[in-house]
């Protein structure tokens, strides 16, 4: 009899654990999501080409986010506030003949440590001008980072618009790129 009420006893008090859990909060507190990185154009990176269209010029604006920046040469490098996400312009001298071929040539100089070819192959034009696309991963402090890199073709120059983010990131923050990739009327 004693071992009937004792287990009747716990039997009890499991329930009213059970109960009283969903209607008092939990002392451990729910995880936080993590933050989305913002993607409001700030301003706008140019590239001139002032000895172009009979001494009119040129340029070619591509929208980058209100993201801190770091400036070497052609290079603006833009790093989200959590430092995960980059987008990276830059301005490439190159003899080519098309953008894919720009690439190709650049893909065979600059393959980072554990460097993993995803795809490389032409892309929709970019504000009317021809485009390639790059894509790889790599290994940075031991996180394998994924990279779509955009060549666009500007005569003897390619405009390369690089987006980078951890791999389980990428996927979800592709906008930081789409909005870059919205080049309004070069030329």
């Amino acid at each position: 009899m004693k071992k009937q009420v004792v287990a009747s006893a716990a039997v009890g008090t499991v329930a009213i654990a059970i109960v009283a859990a969903q209607f008092w909060p939990s002392a451990e507190p729910a995880p936080t999501p993590t933050p989305v990185p913002s993607v409001q154009v700030a301003h706008r990176e140019v590239y001139t080409f002032p000895d172009v269209a009979n001494g009119r010029g040129w340029s070619f604006a591509i929208p980058v986010p209100a993201w801190p920046s770091d400036r070497v040469g052609e290079q603006a490098t833009y790093t989200d506030p959590t430092g995960r996400l980059t987008l990276q312009t830059d301005r490439v001298p190159l003899a080519q003949e098309d953008p894919l071929s720009g690439l190709r040539a650049l893909a065979k100089k600059n393959q980072d440590p554990g460097y993993h070819l995803t795809s490389l192959a032409e892309h929709a034009p970019v504000s009317e001008c021809d485009a390639a696309e790059w894509d790889f991963t790599y290994q940075r402090e031991g996180v394998t980072r994924q990279v779509r890199l955009v060549g666009v073709g500007t005569g003897d120059v390619l405009i390369t618009i690089r987006y980078e983010a951890p791999q389980p990131e990428f996927e979800a923050n592709q906008s930081v790129l789409a909005d870059a990739l919205d080049v309004e009327d070069a030329g």
